[in-house]
């Protein structure tokens, strides 16, 4: 089994896989100006035999941990068929998902049995006219009996997934923090990217600094740094003294993670995305399913990571050069 190292020394363990670009809610910040579709669609992407080929490619190269993105993945009926698939592939010993939950709670317990380890939810706000309104339709009971099924099902510690944005959920940035003292929850506040130009209006309103809004957690005790505790991802984690769950930051904007990543991205329709904000796209289709020229394809793509010295020098450059909106991406 071989090692994918970029040229910075930056090994690859982790992929992030988008099984399709279409969702069941439409969250303002993922589809901006209320354009475009997020209804399920599965026409133009990857099929579940071109997924599972490269997913055997990238476990013969070092990649131990997939990641289930969209999207919204559960809106695809073979969904649970894939996670069994991915499941028996040598090498892969972490298979987990990213959703906004409203399907989970009917597939937990399948998902679960088929090898599914790990969930990560997204949930942004914990009032429903704000949730409705942040979703454009959605039903927060709906995310939260995800939630609960998930806890059910064992796939704990479960990851709660929140956006923060000014004027938008900061003042329930308290609340949710609360939710950890109780639970065995994770919950994980994000800083608002701007990932395309379409973004950076509403950005500039909507954009929270991660020192703001770890003072708005402190608000409800002093934060723990838990050093023992590592995720597969950049979150940085803490604890209130005596919670049952965590805390967790992840600072794209202010405080960038390049120098630690250790992932790559495969978009909905087969693409190899050596960076989140890049441009860069390898075409893993064109391969037919032979196995050795997806895996050149993966080596190919390590050239195409950047320097993260260069970005510290230059951080804003990291935006505003994708020509994918994050819903196209898998985040």
């Amino acid at each position: 089994m071989g090692k994918l190292i970029d040229p910075y020394g930056r090994e690859i363990d982790y992929l992030r896989v988008s099984v399709i670009d279409k969702c069941n809610l439409k969250c303002f910040y993922c589809v901006p100006d209320d354009v475009g579709s997020c209804s399920p669609n599965v026409s133009e992407v990857m099929s579940l035999e071109e997924i599972i080929n490269i997913s055997k490619a990238a476990a013969a190269l070092g990649i131990k941990k997939v990641r289930l993105t969209g999207g919204e993945p559960l809106v695809r009926k073979d969904i649970v068929e894939m996670v069994s698939k991915i499941s028996q592939i040598e090498g892969i010993d972490d298979i987990s998902l990213t959703t906004n939950g409203v399907l989970l709670n009917k597939l937990a317990p399948a998902l679960v049995k088929a090898g599914l380890t790990r969930v990560n939810i997204s949930l942004d706000s914990l009032n429903p006219e704000n949730f409705k309104k942040i979703t454009r339709g959605g039903a927060l009971k709906k995310t939260q009996e995800g939630i609960q099924a998930a806890l059910k099902a064992g796939l704990t510690p479960v990851k709660i997934n929140v956006v923060a944005m000014k004027g938008i959920n900061d003042g329930e940035i308290e609340e949710f923090v609360k939710l950890t003292v109780e639970n065995d929850l994770h919950v994980r506040f994000i800083e608002y990217m701007p990932i395309s130009k379409s973004h950076q209006k509403q950005w500039g309103e909507c954009f929270i600094p991660l020192s703001e809004i770890q003072g708005l957690c402190e608000k409800i005790g002093p934060l723990e740094k838990q050093f023992s505790f590592h995720g597969n991802g950049p979150a940085d984690y803490y604890r209130i003294q005596g919670a049952k769950g965590l805390v967790g930051f992840i600072s794209p904007v202010s405080r960038h993670f390049c120098g630690q990543c250790n992932r790559l991205r495969i978009t909905s329709d087969g693409k190899i995305k050596p960076c989140l904000f890049s441009m860069d796209e390898i075409d893993l289709i064109e391969a037919g399913g032979d196995q050795e020229k997806i895996k050149q394809l993966f080596l190919q793509s390590l050239k195409f990571r950047p320097d993260p010295h260069q970005v510290d020098k230059n951080p804003d450059s990291r935006f505003n050069c994708s020509k994918r909106e994050m819903q196209q991406i898998g985040g």
